[in-house]
């Protein structure tokens, strides 16, 4: 069987007073560790752009950045939202539509489950602060591998079978899923309640948001966290028409 391309998301920075698109090495080494062909996607408000690289790739990750634009669930910016960054949120939702229309997995990873939440009609707690029941650790000042807490995943998660009862995370996160969206299901919690996974209600489709970092989890030697980016790929392969 022939190997898959995998599009993961660009993010852009300004550095130097030059904008760059990139993504952390770490999912690249995923892509490839599950047997795929992993391309960068450069963030673009092209709508045209944005469909031919939906044309070239079997699956997409949504890969993490910039808080979200509120006024995409609703709300305007609080105290402890960054200022967002409107071209990418653009550019991700144009993705996950066209990814939508062609009926390919997608994969969001931290913001990206986020902006998969949203797109779906769900919204955001803008900061950790805005919700009272959160008291546990979710932006961490160790090492990206580490784990810092638990999820609890729901027996009927796709990736129930990988991750166990219990899993032990990474976390690097101030926001997090408020109300879910519609066709979407929670499938993981922290024990503060915080939303960890989330996953579409239609087995078929495999739209998949993971809160913290299995890329980094991966590259600090995580077998189960490359066993998720294994059965993303599988997934892709059993949509590929070759």
């Amino acid at each position: 069987m022939k190997k898959l391309v995998i599009g993961i998301s660009g993010n852009e920075r300004i550095l130097d007073e030059f904008s760059r698109d990139y993504v952390n090495n770490n999912y690249i080494e995923c892509v490839e560790s599950a047997g795929g062909i992993p391309i960068i996607l450069p963030v673009t408000s092209e709508d045209d752009n944005i469909e031919r690289y939906i044309g070239l790739v079997d699956a997409i990750i949504l890969s993490g950045g910039h808080d979200m634009d509120p006024v995409h669930y609703g709300e305007e910016l609080m105290p402890e939202s960054e200022m967002p960054h409107r071209k990418r949120d653009y550019f991700d939702i144009k993705l996950i539509e066209y990814a939508l229309k062609k009926d390919i997995p997608i994969l969001g990873v931290c913001r990206g489950m986020q902006i998969l939440n949203v797109y779906f009609k769900g919204s955001l707690y803008q900061d950790l602060k805005y919700n009272k029941d959160i008291y546990l650790k979710h932006i961490q000042d160790t090492l990206p591998g580490e784990t810092v807490h638990r999820v609890s995943i729901d027996k009927s998660s796709v990736l129930s079978d990988i991750l166990g009862d219990v899993v032990e995370v990474n976390s690097f996160h101030h926001q997090l899923v408020k109300d879910i969206g519609d066709g979407l299901k929670i499938t993981g919690r922290a024990a503060d309640g915080a939303v960890e996974l989330i996953e579409s209600v239609d087995e078929d489709r495999f739209i998949v948001g993971i809160q913290w970092h299995p890329e980094m989890m991966y590259a600090a030697g995580s077998e189960i966290m490359g066993e998720v980016f294994k059965l993303f790929y599988e997934r892709a392969q059993m949509k590929s028409p070759d």
